[in-house]
Order: structure tokens, then C-alpha cells, then sequence
């Protein structure tokens, strides 16, 4: 077996890196579209740089003929509120080997063992970026960030103001008015709402509702998913965007998770990109155990002796942050 446990080179390692579809890893996913990633050699600057543009824009004065410029400043990049988090996780090659030995392949080549690696390689990538995608719908749902696993309890607060955070009170009630709700809630924003972003569980809330099924029935239709969507647009100039994605903690647990609190409707004042996802190098990139890639997760490799294995590894430092926070309505749904 011991011939088969093979550590792969340096470049093959960050080919993989480099070479993996992350467009079409993260395609389903919400959070990747709002917050696009983006790799930097330094989190707190670029971060400073994202939300100084996203807030009120700093004026130049009028100056008499014959005067000196007035000196301008840069955004404090010690007042930026971030975090470096690093995400990782790893697999045993010696397990890989078992397994194709288990499928009848007594004698496994060295190429369906480097396949195998591969394999390996693109899962954990997969679960780093999963990861990525968990954390921003926890920014999108709640505008903080509470991490409490694995030994690391942090708590991040992007700063939403109370006064967009509100709580809907009976939707689960077809007689509930939810349209008066909606306008409420469209005149409590500060500017104009043209996305929401949800659940199925609370878009059959509405869809369910006593009034829009009968202005639906108005036109002699149903109050269908499309129909809504419709309706919503066309009133009150919001896109409804249902999204109902799920995770896994584990490949041996089919317990899943949904990536957005169901009971949650994140209304944004803007059609565009809310802010980024910053990536940035990971201590194996640093300290030149891979060479620095262009993408966004380092697959490494490592040998142990106590137990006997050499173990695939992706790695990343990545943290979601908006532009402007302010461009957030967080309302509850209660049923």
C-alpha cells in the first residue's frame, strides 16, 4: 500500500488551485452572486477601500484664487471592522486507497490513485466554499457573522441599524394584511426596495394570502410562485428572489441545513452587487508550503507517522463584507 501513498509536487498542487471552476462550484449560489469574490494581499485595506465608497461621499471645499489645496485624508484602515477567518479541512489519502481496494481494484495504478487525489481535492474545495456561502447568508439574514465551532467563538457586527430590522407579525394568517405590511415596510426604508431575497416557506405565506389570491383571481389566475413575483414587481418594484439552498455538516449525515433563515426577508435598496468576498493568501501560501495561487483556496498536502497517512488539504482565509450596510432591511417573519 505503502507505494500508492504519494505526495504530489508543489506545481501540481497549485494547478489544482488555480485550475478549479469556481464559477460553476458556486453557481447556485446566492451569496457568491451578491458578495463576488475577489483575492487581496491585504483583508483590512481592502475592506477600508469597499466601505468607504459605499458610504455618504466626502466633499472638496471652494477655495479663493491663488490658495493652497485643502490636504484630504484616506479612510482609517484601524477603524475597519473585519475578521481573518480560516476555513479548512482535509482527507486521508490512505482512505482513498481502501476504498477503490474495497471496489475490486486489488492492484490500483498510480493514475486512478492521482484521479482520486483530484477527486479529493475538488470535494474539499467544494466544502471550503460552502462554508464561504454559509457565512454570507448569515450576513444577508442577520447582518452579523456568530461563529462557534471548533474551538473559535467570534461574533461580527456589520452594523445594521434598528431602524432597518422590523418584525411582520401573523403571516402564516391568510386574513393578515401583507400587503399594508409591505408598505410599511417600504416606507420605513430609506430609499427605495428593489430586491428581496427569501424562503419558499415565507413566499407561501403570501401566496397563501387572502387578498392576493383575490387579486389574482381578478384576472382569473391563481396566486402562484410566478404570479407573485409578478404582481410584486409590477406594485410595489420589488424582485422577489427565492432561495432555499441547503448544506451538510457531514458526507455520512443527511441532515441539511438551509444556507438562509426561512423565516427572513432581506429587502435591498439596489440591483447591484451589495459588496465583495474577500479572499486573501493562507498560511500555507505564506510560509511557501504551496506557492501563492491566483485562486481562491490552497490545496496542500501532508505526511504523518502517528497514524501512518498523507492527508489532501484545502485551506482558505476568506470574510464577506458589504459596501454599505445601510442598503439592508431585515425583516422577521412571524407566522
Amino acid at each position: 500500500m505503502a507505494d500508492y501513498l504519494q505526495l504530489i509536487d508543489n506545481e501540481r498542487l497549485v494547478s489544482i488551485g488555480n485550475d478549479f471552476d469556481y464559477l460553476e462550484a458556486v453557481d447556485g449560489y446566492i451569496g457568491f452572486k451578491l458578495f463576488p469574490a475577489i483575492k487581496t494581499e491585504n483583508i483590512k485595506l481592502a475592506v477600508a477601500d469597499l466601505t468607504e465608497k459605499g458610504k455618504v461621499p466626502v466633499m472638496a471645499l471652494i477655495h479663493a484664487l491663488d490658495t493652497e489645496a485643502r490636504i484630504g485624508d484616506r479612510p482609517d484602515p484601524e477603524g475597519v471592522n473585519y475578521e481573518l477567518f480560516l476555513i479548512k479541512e482535509k482527507l486521508n489519502q490512505g482512505e482513498a486507497l481502501k476504498k477503490l481496494l474495497r471496489n475490486g481494484m486489488l492492484n490500483p495504478d498510480k493514475q486512478a490513485m492521482l484521479e482520486r487525489i483530484y477527486n479529493d481535492a475538488a470535494n474539499l474545495i467544494s466544502r471550503v466554499l460552502t462554508r464561504v456561502e454559509a457565512m454570507t447568508c448569515e450576513l444577508l439574514s442577520t447582518a452579523k457573522l456568530t461563529i462557534a465551532e471548533n474551538n473559535v467563538a467570534k461574533v461580527v457586527d456589520y452594523g445594521l441599524p434598528a431602524t432597518h430590522r422590523m418584525t411582520v407579525q401573523s403571516w402564516g394568517t391568510p386574513a393578515t394584511d401583507i400587503l399594508a405590511d409591505l408598505k410599511d415596510i417600504q416606507k420605513r426604508a430609506k430609499n427605495k426596495i428593489v430586491r428581496a431575497i427569501t424562503t419558499s416557506k415565507v413566499m407561501g405565506y403570501i401566496q397563501d394570502n387572502t387578498a392576493i389570491n383575490a387579486l389574482a383571481a381578478v384576472t382569473s389566475n391563481v396566486a402562484s410562485l410566478i404570479w407573485v413575483k409578478e404582481f410584486m414587481l409590477k406594485n410595489f418594484g420589488i424582485e422577489f428572489i427565492v432561495y432555499d439552498g441547503t448544506y451538510k455538516l457531514s458526507a455520512q449525515n443527511d441532515t441539511e441545513y438551509y444556507f438562509l433563515k426561512e423565516d427572513v426577508i432581506t429587502f435591498l435598496t439596489t440591483d447591484e452587487v451589495l459588496g465583495r468576498t474577500f479572499f486573501t493568501y493562507t498560511p500555507e501560501e505564506d510560509f511557501e508550503i504551496v506557492s501563492r495561487l491566483d485562486g481562491y483556496v490552497a490545496v496542500t498536502q501532508e505526511k504523518t507517522f502517528d497514524p501512518a497517512g498523507i492527508w489532501t488539504k484545502a485551506s482558505a482565509v476568506a470574510f464577506p463584507c458589504p459596501a454599505d450596510i445601510n442598503q439592508m432591511f431585515i425583516c422577521t417573519v412571524q407566522e
